[in-house]
């Protein structure tokens, strides 16, 4: 068995969290914010900037309450189950929305639209709240030393449920015609739950969720804030990392480019095809990356992937091209796993201790490009043209390499953790 399931990560635990990323990455396919989601409101009459909407609150929402997530979860007397119910509220509007489809989209397609943003916002604020939790503990299970290989072998998980997803999805838009979506939503629910059934199933200590008594909101903001200086390496992740998330606001619409009059005039369901091509680039680049972070550590890979997105805008405006296409989905999928080589380096720069704090900071600081992103995006597509949104998502993923390579990871020393006031 790999080394990956030995020492302090259980044979047991570490497989059965993999299945539950799989089943995970399998609903998130289904119902992915780069393809299904904005296909499904363009089919609903809805406008780029309604679009751009949603992709804002999709990306800027799980952002936003991160640094509650530990005070919320401690409310719960047993924290592993508290956990799963977290996130079956994550789940459960995705299982309302197809009935709300079914009962609105002929009478109310207006109300129907503003309800599937509204459910979707409530689902990612709980995901915020979820996030840096969840990533403390695999940090108490997950040794430093393998943990870029586990968060490679678990995007690669993640990415093969979405290849699963994709052929789903493309079956599911051959047998119900315009009825897809709902069928995509209804799969996505119920791989959430098996999702969670599964995690439930792994044997996670209770330990693996303790800390000592928190200190203040304050202490631990400043603290997190001291740890995020550009002098210091996470600080300057957190530089790249916002350049990135500006670049990343163009990928849900590049689907739309690839079937509107004013793009590449592909047929509609091409966002299926889409969707499992990036699949299969998420699985081949996480697998890809895990390694060598591990071997190299983050910066490397990190910098490597911040070139994405140019190279993705430059290629795309020729996708009629099939083999163009399918190399922009490819690469477009790689971005999806790029938390294969982020996520490490963000444990890996965080002071020892409960990091979820430092986690949460760090991700906040994304959140002014990952919610004005979207909607200047929308606003240069509606205005000056797709070539105008390119053109800033490129000047930003080149902002987001040019920082990147200011990075030391090695040579960082942690700050000590805060202490109460």
């Amino acid at each position: 068995m790999p080394e990956i399931f030995i020492d302090r990560a259980p044979r047991r635990t570490v497989a059965l969290l993999l299945v539950s990323e799989l089943l995970w990455g399998l609903g998130c396919y289904l119902v992915l914010p780069a393809t299904t989601l904005p296909a499904y409101l363009r089919a609903l009459g809805a406008s780029p900037a309604v679009i751009g909407i949603l992709v804002l609150l999709m990306g800027a929402l799980p952002l936003v309450l991160q640094m509650f997530g530990r005070m919320v979860l401690e409310r719960f007397p047993h924290r592993k189950r508290g956990l799963i119910l977290l996130y079956l509220v994550v789940a459960a509007p995705y299982l309302l929305i197809p009935f709300a489809d079914y009962w609105l989209v002929e009478s109310h397609r207006l109300a129907l639209i503003a309800l599937v943003i509204t459910l979707l916002a409530l689902s990612q604020v709980i995901v915020g709240l979820c996030i840096p939790v969840w990533l403390d503990l695999l940090a108490q299970v997950i040794p430093i030393r393998i943990r870029g290989r586990y968060f490679g072998v678990s995007a690669a998980f993640f990415a093969f449920g979405g290849i699963l997803g994709g052929l789903a999805l493309t079956g599911l838009e051959k047998w119900l015609g315009n009825a897809v979506f709902r069928g995509a939503f209804l799969g996505a629910a119920t791989a959430y739950l098996i999702s969670l059934l599964t995690f439930h199933l792994a044997p996670i200590p209770e330990t693996a969720f303790s800390h000592p008594r928190e200190p203040s909101l304050l202490s631990r903001l400043r603290s997190a804030f001291r740890a995020c200086h550009p002098s210091m390496g996470l600080g300057r992740f957190v530089i790249s990392s916002f350049a990135q998330t500006l670049a990343l606001s163009i990928v849900p619409f590049l689907v739309i480019y690839a079937s509107d009059p004013a793009g590449l005039r592909l047929p509609k369901g091409i966002f299926s095809q889409i969707t499992w091509w990036s699949a299969l680039g998420a699985m081949a680049g996480a697998l890809l990356l895990g390694g060598f972070v591990d071997r190299h550590g983050p910066r490397a890979p990190w910098v490597a992937v911040t070139l994405v997105v140019p190279t993705v805008v430059l290629l795309y405006p020729h996708g009629d091209s099939r083999p163009i296409l399918i190399i922009c989905s490819l690469l477009v999928g790689l971005l999806s796993s790029h938390w294969a080589v982020g996520m490490p380096a963000l444990l890996e720069l965080s002071p020892e201790g409960d990091k979820s704090g430092y986690i949460a900071v760090a991700n906040l600081a994304a959140f002014p490009p990952a919610a004005g992103g979207p909607l200047l995006i929308a606003f240069l597509i509606e205005g000056p043209g797709y070539h105008a949104a390119f053109l800033l998502a490129a000047l930003a993923g080149l902002a987001a390499f040019t920082s990147g390579l200011m990075m030391r990871f090695r040579a960082t020393r942690p700050l000590p953790p805060p202490t109460s006031q």
